[in-house]
């Protein structure tokens, strides 16, 4: 498997450099006048540093390698796709506040198997602050539904 990542971070590494090369060919311009490739240069540049630090990360043997579906290891994530098609559906017709509230309490029973003070606790508080985060700090309309 480290083969693959070694691979997939090699390509990423070429891909940034190479985009930083193009970006290099724009005009730069500095950092109080940026020019059309500044923000390219610097965002291709820290691609190709996170993916050769990563590189050497998985350099070495690889590791025993495992089935990649094991008995049953399939179930959660299919739980958790019908939960998330489910929270698209009820987020039309019931609006955000509620189907993000039961999104999160369908996740941490069903998916995470938490107790229940921790499910009210994070569904109450995580519902709160995302509606808050969506409508006062970005300013975003939410489909409206049944409660708000």
């Amino acid at each position: 498997m480290k083969r693959w990542e070694r691979i997939g971070a090699l390509i990423l590494v070429l891909f940034g450099m190479g985009a930083a090369l193009g970006a290099w060919r724009m005009d730069l311009g500095n950092f109080h006048q940026p020019g059309p490739g500044f923000f390219p240069f610097w965002l291709s540049g820290s691609l190709a540093l996170i993916s050769s630090i990563y590189l050497f990360t998985q350099l070495g043997p690889d590791p025993k390698s495992i089935a990649l579906w094991a008995q049953g290891s399939w179930v959660r994530p299919a739980l958790a796709t019908g939960i998330m098609l489910a929270y698209t559906q009820l987020l039309g017709w019931t609006g955000f506040f509620s189907a993000t509230f039961i999104l999160f309490i369908a996740w941490l029973i069903v998916i995470e198997r938490e107790k229940w003070r921790t499910v009210g606790l994070v569904s109450v508080l995580g519902t709160a602050c995302l509606y808050f985060i969506f409508t006062v700090f970005l300013k975003i309309p939410l489909p409206k539904g049944l409660l708000f």
